[in-house]
Order: C-alpha cells, then sequence, then structure tokens
C-alpha cells in the first residue's frame, strides 16, 4: 500500500514553494512599483520647483506663454515615462505569476493521474469504473487547461502589441 501521508507532505512542500515563488514575484513587483513612484516623485518635484521659478522670473504675458508649452511637454513626457515603466513592470509581475501558475497546474493535473492510477491498483474490481470516470475526468480538465494556455497566450501578445506600439511612438 501506498503512504498517503508522505504524497500529501510532499505535494504540500511542492505547493508552498509555488506559493513562495509567486509571493516573491508580487512582493518584487511591489518593491519596483514602489522604487517608480518614489522616483517619479523626486522628478515631479525637482521640475515643479524649476517650474515655479522659472514662473517667478516672468514678468509679462509673452514670458508666461512662451514657458506654457516646455512645461506642458515636460509633463507629458514625464507621464507617459511613467506609464511606460509601470506597464513593463506589471507585465513582468503578472508574467512570472501565471508561469508560476502553470506549471503548478500542470503537475497538478499528472499529479492527480498518478494518484488515480495508484489508487486503482489497490481498489475491490467494483470501484475501478469511478477510478477511470475520476481519470478520464482529470484529463480532460488538463487538456482544457492547455487549451486555454494556448489561446491566451497569443490574446495577451495581441492586445499587449498595440499598447506597445503606442507607447513607443510617444517616447
Amino acid at each position: 500500500m501506498y503512504k498517503v501521508t508522505e504524497q500529501f507532505t510532499s505535494k504540500s512542500q511542492v505547493a508552498l514553494e509555488a506559493w513562495k515563488s509567486v509571493v516573491n514575484a508580487s512582493f518584487d513587483g511591489m518593491g519596483k512599483l514602489a522604487a517608480l513612484n518614489l522616483h517619479t516623485a523626486r522628478a515631479v518635484a525637482k521640475q515643479g520647483a524649476e517650474n515655479f521659478k522659472a514662473l517667478s522670473e516672468v514678468r509679462d504675458m509673452a514670458g508666461l506663454k512662451a514657458l506654457q508649452k516646455p512645461m506642458a511637454i515636460a509633463a507629458v513626457s514625464q507621464s507617459v515615462a511613467f506609464s511606460r515603466r509601470a506597464y513593463h513592470i506589471s507585465n513582468e509581475s503578472s508574467s512570472a505569476v501565471v508561469q508560476v501558475l502553470g506549471s503548478q497546474l500542470s503537475q497538478a493535473g499528472r499529479g492527480a493521474v498518478g494518484v488515480l492510477q495508484e489508487a486503482k491498483k489497490h481498489t475491490p474490481p467494483g470501484v475501478t469504473f469511478a477510478v477511470s470516470s475520476g481519470k478520464a475526468m482529470v484529463s480532460s480538465l488538463t487538456s482544457a487547461l492547455g487549451k486555454m494556455g494556448q489561446i491566451a497566450k497569443p490574446a495577451a501578445a495581441v492586445s499587449a502589441t498595440p499598447a506597445v506600439k503606442m507607447i513607443a511612438k510617444t517616447a
């Protein structure tokens, strides 16, 4: 007879490692976003001080009008740079999480089939129908998840491509 507790323990350890990977990827992304926010706040404060100094030196409407366009261009470029970097950070983080979860799902499907095969060896003949039904269900679920993954990857690439092109045009 196979040892259920050992299998449960090993599966739990694998799941815990996967959970750690997801948490680490999430924290890494949050750390990068926090650093980006801090950097952007410093840049905005510096730009604001420079703008205030330039505005305080203006003595007429022509000088004010001359400052308007460069200030607007600087603000828009900072905004686009922030958006681009935030998009890349979130994309990296979500890709890492999807990769970990995808591998976990495929391992879980293989593990469930293995457990069902092992259980089939140790069951009375009347229960084999239930085991084969469960095995068929797991294999169809694994197939469906694989097809969803194949569909999702091109869809994500297609949806990300216009955004990347748009951001590249504005840079």
